[in-house]
């Protein structure tokens, strides 16, 4: 995961420090035109994001289980109020203005 997220953060950062320089980003009077180029190439060096997404999904799911029998065995509604039954002070105490 690291391999997508850390390629995709660097070119935000240094994209975003591009944008805020303006035209003086973009030019070789700073460092950010070669660091944006490097930032740029840095999310092919390992293979494409979405090669790189679906293998973290694959890995993600390879311990999925369809769970028995044809329905869900869970009713959302159902679970929704016994939390809020049980966790009503904390909610009230959480809601309430002071």
């Amino acid at each position: 995961m690291i391999k997508f997220f850390g390629a995709q953060v660097l070119h935000d950062v240094i994209d975003r420090a591009v944008q805020i320089h303006g035209s003086l980003g973009y030019s070789s009077d700073l460092p950010l035109e070669d660091m944006y180029r490097i930032a740029r190439a840095a999310r092919f060096y390992d293979g494409p994001d979405e090669v790189h997404r679906v293998s973290v999904a694959r890995q993600v799911l390879s311990g999925y289980k369809e769970p028995p029998g044809k329905w869900p065995r869970e009713h959302i509604p159902t679970r929704r109020e016994s939390a809020r039954r049980k966790f009503a002070a904390l909610l009230e105490a959480a809601t309430t203005d002071v």
